[in-house]
């Protein structure tokens, strides 16, 4: 093969390579859960406003309409940043690990599980791939 070739061949693996990247990009989020797995796209979610990684979508209480529920997925290593936190009392843990210190107490809450902070000031970090169901002061 002549060096030609070789240049021209180069230039077309990394050409592939690189519309591979992007493509890989655009495909939907996979989390596994503990019954099977999710193939997720969070187009139309929320993201939070301190961790874009985060994302969230607000759930409509029909009975309490002033109560605050919101479904949030945090990947792997999100961190929350220690701030007031109005809309959330209790945080009911779906699937996976999360990391939770308030007033320097740290709880750790995995799936089917859920707390009530006595604190709306407090910060945290997914342990794995998360979904929890957050819910203000009745």
């Amino acid at each position: 093969m002549t060096e030609e070739k070789k240049i021209i061949l180069n230039k077309i693996d990394e050409l592939i390579s690189k519309k591979k990247a992007e493509l890989l990009k655009e495909l939907p989020s996979v989390h596994e859960v503990s019954d099977g797995i999710i193939v997720r796209f969070f187009a139309e979610w929320d993201n939070c406003q301190d961790n874009n990684d985060i994302k969230f979508k607000n759930i409509q209480n029909l009975d309490k309409p002033n109560q605050i529920v919101k479904f949030m997925y945090l990947p792997k290593d999100a961190v929350f940043e220690l701030m007031k936190r109005e809309y959330i009392c209790c945080i009911t843990c779906l699937n996976g690990k999360l990391e939770i210190d308030t007033n320097g107490e740290i709880r750790t809450i995995e799936g089917f599980t859920k707390i009530c902070v006595e604190n709306d000031i407090f910060q945290g970090r997914a342990l794995e791939n998360t979904y929890i169901i957050t819910t203000s002061k009745p």
